[in-house]
């Protein structure tokens, strides 16, 4: 039987799925992203709907209408808006996938708007950078589709860990994660750009790497800064979801909440601008960029 796939957001993330997928040989894959009706953003998306063999629909309706699973690609902060606005017109036949990086309470949220619909609800969370892994890229998935998703895209070569029907394990793994993951993006700027008005930035890796051998702190800030300065939007309101969720369990979040903050002044100084959607290959090139060093 042949699978129809729909994303709804076109994205980094959707678009790099996607054209694993097609490649995988799924034929059917389609799209709505609300870009498409803003005249500045609608040209890049189509370029990457081209470029990921995806065929544009015009609303979330001919997306419920013309697939049977939906994967949910959005921002952190669109997460509930996208589920709102194609709810009322999925089914029982549908499968919806969440893979935004929100909150456990948020995809329970979710999931309560998707099956009221008849629809059955996935959570699923994003274990590592999906342009690196495609559509292979690992993920940890839970809800009552969840076995259903994993019987239609595990045959092409989608690395999906169910855990079970429960939804909110699988967004915690990942939120409590990214304090780590992301807290070092945050201690590598505000080291690297302190130690580059110096000119010890470089001194500073090598002595770090020197206390825990076997990483490459160098390739290391390379990777994160490089990543950060173009997604530090999504990252920020993903740390502001981390700071909210740990608030709510009484645990004081001040490392999440200084990560975002951290995040967030690179933000604000215009880096995603600068790059333009190019990822940096260097960490020197973000602090030149936020117009720091020597």
């Amino acid at each position: 039987m042949t699978v129809c796939l729909g994303f709804l957001g076109l994205g980094e993330a959707g678009t790099s799925i996607a054209k694993g997928l097609k490649g995988a040989g799924l034929s059917e894959i389609c799209a709505f992203d609300i870009a498409d009706r803003e005249p500045v953003a609608a040209a890049g998306l189509r370029k990457r709907a081209e470029d990921a063999g995806v065929r544009l629909l015009d609303s979330p309706a001919a997306l419920a209408a013309t697939a049977e699973i939906v994967i949910s690609a959005v921002t952190a902060d669109q997460a509930l808006i996208a589920a709102d606005s194609i709810a009322t017109h999925l089914g029982a036949r549908h499968l919806y996938v969440d893979i935004n990086s929100t909150a456990p309470a948020t995809k329970q949220e979710a999931a309560g708007i998707v099956e009221a619909s008849g629809a059955r609800y996935v959570e699923a969370a994003v274990m590592d950078a999906v342009p690196r892994s495609g559509h292979k890229v690992p993920m940890l998935i839970g809800g009552k589709g969840a076995r259903d998703f994993a019987a239609a895209l595990t045959p092409y070569g989608m690395q999906l860990d169910v855990l079970g029907e429960a939804v909110g394990p699988a967004a915690a793994t990942k939120m409590f994660r990214s304090i780590l993951i992301k807290g070092l993006d945050a201690l590598l700027l505000e080291c690297l750009v302190a130690a580059s008005r110096y000119g010890v930035d470089g001194r500073v890796l090598k002595s770090v790497g020197g206390s825990f051998p076997g990483l490459d702190w160098t390739k290391l800030a390379d990777y994160l800064l490089g990543r950060s300065a173009v997604h530090g939007r999504r990252r920020v309101h993903e740390m502001e979801e981390v700071a909210t969720t740990l608030q709510s369990m009484g645990i004081e979040p001040i490392m999440a909440a200084a990560t975002a903050r951290r995040i967030r002044w690179g933000v604000e100084r215009g880096l995603a601008e600068t790059f333009a959607g190019r990822i940096p290959e260097r960490y020197d090139e973000v602090i030149r960029a936020l117009g720091e060093g020597r």
